[in-house]
C-alpha cells in the first residue's frame, strides 16, 4: 500500500544517509520478507510504524510486503514517485555507506 505523507520533519533529514537508513530497520518487523539493508541502498527508511518504509528523496511510503525482496528489486523502482531524484539518479544530497557502489 502506498499512501502520502506529512511535510518532512527534522528526524527525515539525517535519512540522506544510507547508514542512518539501515539503522532505522533494527526495529523492522521480521515478517516482513525484505531485507533492510537492500532498502536503505534503495533510499528507504524504516518510519517506525507497522511495516511502512519511506524514501528519503521523494518521501513515497510502502508497506506492501506481497512478495520476497528478491521479487521487488527486480521488478523495478515502483515503490518510488515517477520523478524521484534518488530513483532517477539526479539526487545529490544521498551518502552512500562505502562510496560508491561501482568500485
Amino acid at each position: 500500500m502506498v499512501f502520502p505523507l506529512p511535510p518532512r520533519d527534522e528526524d527525515d533529514r539525517d535519512m540522506r544517509f544510507e547508514s542512518q537508513r539501515f539503522l532505522s530497520f533494527s526495529l523492522f518487523p521480521q515478517c516482513a520478507n525484505v531485507s533492510g539493508l537492500r532498502l536503505a541502498q534503495a533510499g528507504f527508511f524504516y518510519t517506525g510504524l507497522g511495516v511502512t518504509v519511506r524514501c528519503f528523496c521523494c518521501r513515497r511510503n510502502h508497506s506492501d510486503w506481497r512478495t520476497d525482496d528478491d521479487t521487488i528489486f527486480r521488478t523495478g523502482n515502483f515503490m518510488h514517485d515517477t520523478d524521484c531524484d534518488f530513483m532517477l539518479g539526479t539526487d545529490s544530497s544521498n551518502v552512500p555507506m562505502h562510496g560508491s557502489r561501482n568500485q
